[in-house]
């Protein structure tokens, strides 16, 4: 496997960065996650943008334009050669830049996914940083409980997002997204754009269970129905019809399987 260092392509293996790089001792690094369909990267123009704007608010600088960037995505899809690409853009603040490119690995769940809540906010969640300390304590808490992902609820006790996806809940025929005090994702807009009866609210936590159907959502796996919160069911268990029509609206494909991805 190949990845892309600071503009040249090495192995996986040979690829080095200091011990004095921010990004490695301080977490001071902003990232995106993108995935190809039909070996294109999808939303490339999007994700450079939220990419530029968590370093403006990071008051970072970024190493490559954005032609730099398509082309040495383009490059390594092409050198990695797997039939599709999970590809990661990282950038330090020592300005360390590095792109991976790697299989695209799928997991099936046909029946939908489980999901906890957990007390944990996001530091400056309109920045995409590479400190995500909250989001992994609360997966490593998921996984214990045996749950797909976990859904932060903020000090109010409001949902804001998934530790590695947005969230969208849904009541006749109405998505309700959280629209404060979270990282946007680009499939979380793409939603909001194709599926007009979608309203940014604040959703208590105790109102989850309110809800007809819930779905969460991140750039590699597209949408993935949750039909289990802390161990109650959502429409009884069952994946919803605006759930799987939202599913079927995505370009990922109705027959095409979701995958476990830390990406939005």
């Amino acid at each position: 496997m190949f990845v892309i260092l600071n503009k040249k392509l090495t192995k996986l293996k040979d690829a080095k960065v200091s011990i004095d790089d921010r990004g490695f001792k301080f977490g001071d690094g902003i990232y995106e996650t993108i995935r190809t369909i039909d070996g294109k990267p999808w939303l490339l123009a999007e994700h450079l943008r939220r990419l530029r704007q968590s370093a403006k608010l990071l008051k970072m600088k970024i190493p490559l334009n954005n032609q730099e960037f398509k082309h040495h995505i383009e490059r390594l899809i092409k050198k990695n050669r797997y039939k599709e690409t999970r590809i990661r853009i990282t950038v330090s603040r020592s300005g360390t830049s590095l792109i991976e490119g790697t299989k695209l690995k799928v997991v099936k769940a046909p029946n939908g996914v489980s999901a906890i809540t957990f007390e944990g906010e996001r530091s400056m969640p309109l920045a995409k940083s590479t400190n995500m300390m909250p989001s992994v304590l609360a997966r490593i808490e998921a996984e214990k409980k045996k749950a797909y992902e976990a859904l932060l609820i903020d000090r109010n006790g409001y949902l804001t997002e998934g530790a590695y996806s947005n969230v969208f809940l849904a009541k006749k025929g109405i998505l309700y997204t959280p629209k404060d005090d979270i990282l946007e994702g680009t499939t979380r807009d793409y939603i909001i754009k194709i599926w007009p009866r979608t309203k940014l609210t604040k959703i208590k936590a105790k109102d989850i269970h309110t809800y007809d159907e819930i779905f969460i959502t991140s750039s590699t796996n597209g949408a993935i129905p949750v039909v289990k919160v802390d161990g109650r069911p959502i429409n009884n268990g069952k994946i919803g019809k605006l759930t799987k029509q939202i599913i079927k609206l995505l370009p990922y494909g109705t027959k095409k399987s979701h995958k476990k991805n830390q990406t939005r």
